[in-house]
Formats: C-alpha cells, sequence, structure tokens
C-alpha cells in the first residue's frame, strides 16, 4: 500500500492554490535554490521531492521512508537517516495525513473527487491505496 505519490500531487496543488497557507503553513524559499519553496508548520515540512513529519522523511523520488533530523531539507536526506520499513513510516505519517485530509475537507468545503479524475498516470496507480487508507467518505465531490 502507497498513498504516498496521491498525498504528495494533491499536496502541491494545494500550494499552488494557496491552500498551504490557509493551514498554516509558511512559505519559505528552499535554503539551496532547489526546486520549489519549502512550506513549514510545527513539526511539519514539505517541498516537491518529501515531507518531514516529526523526524521522519518520506523522500518521493525514492518512494521511501527515512527516520532523519532536518536540515538538510529535501531532496537531500541527513547522513545519518536511517531508512524505516515502508509500512513503519507510512504508520508513522497516519496521524498527520488523516488531519491534514479533514483540515483540507473543513476549509475547501468540498471532496477531492474533480482532483482525483486528474491525477498524472504515476499518481493514478496509487489511488486506490490512496481510497483506502485516507479517501473515506469525503472523497466525491
Amino acid at each position: 500500500m502507497n498513498p504516498m505519490p496521491v498525498v504528495m500531487y494533491l499536496m502541491g496543488l494545494e500550494a499552488e492554490h494557496g491552500l498551504l497557507t490557509a493551514l498554516g503553513f509558511a512559505k519559505r524559499p528552499h535554503p539551496e535554490g532547489i526546486g520549489s519553496s519549502l512550506y513549514l508548520r510545527e513539526e511539519t515540512l514539505l517541498h516537491s521531492t518529501g515531507l518531514w513529519y516529526r523526524g521522519v522523511l518520506y523522500l518521493r523520488p525514492k518512494e521511501r521512508f527515512y527516520r532523519a533530523p532536518i536540515p538538510p531539507y529535501p531532496p537531500a536526506v541527513h547522513p545519518e537517516a536511517e531508512p524505516l520499513d515502508f509500512r513503519e513510516g507510512l504508520r508513522h505519517f497516519l496521524p498527520f495525513l488523516k488531519e491534514y485530509e479533514a483540515a483540507v475537507i473543513r476549509l475547501r468545503g468540498e471532496g477531492r473527487g474533480r482532483y482525483l479524475r486528474r491525477l498524472p498516470p504515476g499518481a493514478k496507480r496509487h489511488l486506490k491505496d490512496w481510497k483506502a487508507l485516507l479517501g473515506g467518505p469525503h472523497i466525491g465531490g
């Protein structure tokens, strides 16, 4: 089960539409000028290449989790980072992901249906996993 490509795609859309700042994330330039901006919130950091939450990093290009301090910021991985079993990393992220999905629905007042219908192929093949873990009854719309 890997819902993370869908999570990362949706968070990217939400960054693009200004929703992350409405959800309490502060937008900052990447210190090394790499790719997109960083979005920071207490115990959470998002970059187009990764998501860090409370000491665990999901690195999108490798589709792997690491127990890792921040900085360095994604796409870099701390030299002392410890690879985690995918299920363990996902379990660590689950409270954040569920809270985030609920906050998006409260703020937006609609489901994710129209965004989920336009997923790129790399994320679309993981849609079933996303729905099973996070979709719940609010995905339509």
